[in-house]
């Protein structure tokens, strides 16, 4: 049925590509993002007014006004700087690093740093939907039925903000918005081709129907080659190919608005075989080359309606279902498999297995947003979360948690200097227990173009439902079973407490922007575990929980946008880190100096030329730097019907494996070619 679902999808979404290309845009054109899913308007001016940010408090606010630090990707920047999908942006953030991990499928998008495997410390929203996993606590961004072309901006929050997400908003929020129908009308397909053996082709459609109805249905498929060899110069088997679609609709008036979002995901990655133990003259492994498939749905349903000048009441709903399967064949030896299984063989055995996870979210959320004077506006929150975890492999059954929440976020204009942003969340886990994170944030305008600010939060992260649940065991096809690994006690939630002092400027008639932030965190009980299977011995075990840190992250970023009327953009980041520990295993997984460089000229009214860098300093241990850069030509050929072509160059500046020993590339450069058609 689901495969049913998601061909339904594609065959909806005929290629096209929306009025905008990728890589030019017309400079009157720059505001034209309609986000009144999230209350705003057309906000990203160019060389005009203040921008407005929604994403700290859930409020409109003119960034020279808010609290948090902020990050703010727009369209523009978007389309320019050619990466293929969304996480790849994540990079030109302060602190962000994105990088592969075990396999090419498995992307890593850390602030921060501290794991380098299964990051889980911020939240990641798309259209105000957590796609943060239920049963494995991650985000697993390949399976996301999402597209980079359908994407107007996103907003990321650098810093705890539980006050506003919740539970596990810990390091930072990264708040997705798309794009409206109405800015994407009529048709458009993309492609990109690498020498490495990457690919990937895109389509979109878009219209209007009756009664202010709009829609867009777009879909993608992608194949990424992975990694060559791993660190004994074997060959690696990681590549990954994903097919996803998306259906969007939306009806506006003047005083409501409804919006329909379906979407679903089909993932096929390979696993490297994996070695299950050594102490015997054969060995006990895998035979074939694995293969994980991941089946991904979501429906979101949002409704807002204003009922005065002064108060709009939001009603959403959101299903997210991942469906996650892995097939391995194996060779035990019978040694082994007697003691694992009980079994009683005197030769070598050939069977298979399955891990299977099925994880479910159903969210409904009710917010009111009240202006009660010039002076103080308050946005309230009362949300309702059902999450369950099926696994025989992981869980030995199922898992399951409801959260139910309560928030409110206040802004108060003191004078035309003082804005005051406060706010707390109060949620309570059937499972983990109630918590309370608040946030008092104190802005300091000197003008309508600069201010200073000074921001205080705690928030909490809280073990997943396998962290709590664990009955880790093997199930061969034959129907035996292995001993089982399990949870004892679980693990404590972890909390932070996060001080952060920040200035930021902007000059509209030289479209340049500046943030810098200093900041001071204090994290207690870190969990820093690496879940292994420990009932080698024959019998049932505990799994160890994982070391427990008191963690103190002192650090400076740095964030540079400049807009040119030419169209010149360039945007600079840089991030210092400094990661009081001891524990060798976090001062791997942490980077202290990460640091962006992206810039775009036009050459004519058809050429322009594209680059970035990127360095990061011990990135999992080991420097890593990348330059990319790329030439594109445009070609209009009547109001609406442009063309674009282009081809570039990444190459790898450092001669290092990525991250981890065995992320091996033979090529240090590859060329890649792109192409976009809009009619």
């Amino acid at each position: 049925m689901r495969s049913h679902f998601l061909l339904l999808l594609c065959f909806c979404s005929a290629p096209a590509w929306a009025e905008e290309d990728r890589f030019f845009l017309d400079m009157d054109a720059l505001g034209s993002s309609d986000l009144s899913d999230t209350q705003l308007g057309g906000y990203d001016g160019f060389l005009e007014d203040i921008p407005v940010v929604v994403t700290p408090s859930k409020i409109p606010q003119p960034r020279v006004d808010v609290s948090s630090s902020l990050s703010v990707l727009d369209g523009e920047f978007i389309r320019r700087v050619n990466v293929q999908y969304v996480e790849d942006l994540l990079q030109f953030v302060p602190g962000f690093s994105v990088v592969p991990y075990r396999a090419s499928s498995q992307i890593v998008a850390s602030y921060h740093g501290t794991q380098l495997d299964q990051y889980r410390r911020i939240q990641v929203l798309i259209n105000g939907r957590s796609v943060y996993s239920v049963g494995l606590a991650r985000v697993e961004w390949a399976t996301l039925p999402l597209n980079i072309e359908d994407v107007a901006r996103v907003e990321i929050n650098r810093g705890p903000n539980a006050a506003s997400y919740g539970i596990n908003s810990f390091f930072a929020v990264v708040n997705i918005i798309t794009r409206s129908p109405l800015e994407t009308l009529g048709n458009s397909v993309t492609a990109y081709a690498g020498s490495q053996g990457d690919m990937r082709l895109y389509g979109q459609h878009s219209g209007l129907g009756k009664k202010d109805w709009s829609y867009r249905a777009s879909a993608s498929t992608t194949k990424v080659a992975g990694f060559d060899l791993d660190a004994d110069g074997d060959e690696r088997h990681d590549g990954h190919g994903a097919t996803m679609g998306n259906v969007f609709l939306q009806q506006e008036s003047s005083d409501s608005r409804f919006d329909l979002d379906i979407g679903a995901s089909h993932l096929k990655a390979n696993i490297d075989p994996s070695n299950y133990e050594s102490n015997s003259s054969t060995g006990s492994y895998d035979t074939n080359d694995p293969l994980r498939i991941v089946d991904r749905e979501y429906i979101k349903v949002g409704f807002s309606q204003q009922t005065s000048a002064n108060h709009e009441l939001k009603l959403q709903y959101y299903y997210d279902q991942s469906d996650a399967n892995e097939y391995h064949e194996t060779l035990l030896n019978y040694q082994f498999y007697n003691l694992i299984f009980g079994g009683s063989e005197t030769e070598n055995v050939n069977d298979s297995y399955e891990l299977d996870l099925i994880e479910t979210r159903h969210d409904i959320e009710l917010q009111s947003t009240w202006q009660a004077s010039d002076q103080l506006r308050m946005i309230s929150a009362l949300g309702y979360r059902w999450e369950k975890a099926e696994s025989e492999h992981y869980l030995s059954g199922i898992a399951r948690d409801e959260v139910f929440r309560l928030s409110s976020n206040i802004e108060y204009r003191a004078d035309q200097h003082w804005v005051l942003n406060t706010g707390a969340m109060l949620e309570h886990s059937e499972l983990s227990g109630t918590f309370l994170s608040p946030k008092l944030g104190v802005t300091y305008k000197l003008s309508e173009q600069d201010s200073l600010r000074f921001n205080v939060s705690k928030a909490v992260r809280t073990p997943d439902l396998s962290d709590q649940h664990f009955r880790w065991h093997f199930v061969l096809s034959n129907g035996d079973s292995s001993t089982v690994t399990y949870a004892d006690e679980g693990e404590e939630e972890e909390k932070i407490t996060s001080y952060e002092l920040g200035y930021y400027r902007y000059w509209p008639t030289n479209g340049l922007s500046l943030d810098i932030k200093l900041y001071h965190d204090e994290v207690d009980e870190m969990v820093l575990s690496s879940k292994v299977f420990s009932a080698l011995s024959g019998t049932d075990a505990p799994i160890e929980e994982g070391v427990t840190e008191d963690v103190i992250i002192d650090g400076v970023e740095l964030e540079l946008d400049w807009r040119s009327r030419s169209g010149a953009i360039t945007r600079f980041t840089y991030a210092y880190q400094d990661t009081q520990t001891d524990n060798s295993t976090l001062e791997r997984a942490t980077t202290p100096i990460m640091m962006s460089l992206f810039s775009s000229l036009p050459l004519s009214d058809h050429w322009s030329i594209q680059g970035y860098y990127w360095y990061g300093k011990e990135l999992g241990g080991r420097d890593y730097q990348v330059a990319n850069s790329w030439l594109a030509y445009r070609h209009s050929f009547g109001l609406y019907s442009k063309a674009t072509f282009g081809t570039g160059v990444e190459v790898r500046l450092d001669d290092n494996a990525l991250v981890s020993r065995n992320n091996v590339l033979e090529k240090d450069a590859y060329t890649y070619v792109f192409a976009s058609l809009t009619f």
